[in-house]
């Protein structure tokens, strides 16, 4: 099955591949969830990271919102995730989101 991105969530895309070129580790999974959530719609959100790893969009929206909630990460593991975002260029893809 091919992937078809959205005209408007390819960039979210590329920054995933760039940032989490051998796919997100269940490490990073909610971490990522919680940080691009401040910058995303919960359905774009849902979509794209569900394209990008091949899980059910029900269950990535789900996992959306109980990242959005609930505090589940240290905040050494969002660092951590959010320089993995900067090694994919996260300051680029902040400009063109905005």
């Amino acid at each position: 099955m091919q992937k078809t991105t959205p005209t408007h969530l390819v960039n979210t895309y590329k920054l995933l591949q760039c940032a989490f070129p051998q796919g997100i580790s269940e490490q990073f999974y909610l971490p990522l969830l919680s940080i691009l959530y401040g910058e995303m719609s919960d359905r774009n959100l849902a979509q794209v990271i569900a394209e990008f790893t091949g899980r059910e969009y029900p269950v990535v929206l789900n996992d959306v919102y109980r990242a959005a909630s609930t505090p589940t990460c240290s905040p050494e593991l969002i660092e951590a995730t959010r320089q993995k975002l900067m090694g994919g260029n996260y300051e680029e893809w902040l400009a063109s989101e905005s």
